[in-house]
């Protein structure tokens, strides 16, 4: 007798396969857009934290441009996305030398942020 078709335990083990390619596609599509966010969030900080570090570069040394003390501001990034707390600490160290610490973190957001120590020097000649 010649049968045509797919018997039962075929189509069964077909349609568990093609789930379970299914579930690894949702997966992999779960974690790449996890991914994108948490990239895109690291983006932003580091371009917010370069912002201020160069502008904290081109202030001056002579009172009033670099003098110590704790500093902070609410500044809404380029793109208009959303608000980030710009935190930063100057430090006369002596000599010659400032040591400025930058912290920059998205309004609402714990947990996600970026920080620098940077060191200016007198003697490198930068002058605003």
């Amino acid at each position: 007798m010649n049968k045509r078709g797919f018997s039962l335990i075929e189509v069964l083990t077909s349609m568990a396969l093609a789930l379970l390619l299914l579930v690894g596609t949702a997966e992999l599509i779960t974690l790449s857009i996890w991914a994108k966010r948490k990239g895109d969030t690291t983006a932003a900080l580091t371009q917010a934290l370069t912002t201020r570090v160069e502008g904290l570069k081109s202030l001056a040394f002579s009172p009033g441009g670099l003098a110590a003390g704790e500093y902070s501001e609410t500044v809404r990034d380029e793109a208009g996305r959303g608000l980030y707390l710009h935190e930063w600490t100057v430090e006369d160290t002596g000599g010659r030398m400032e040591k400025v610490r930058v912290r920059v973190s998205p309004v609402g957001r714990p947990g996600a942020a970026a920080s620098v120590v940077l060191w200016i020097s007198r003697d490198l000649g930068f002058v605003p």
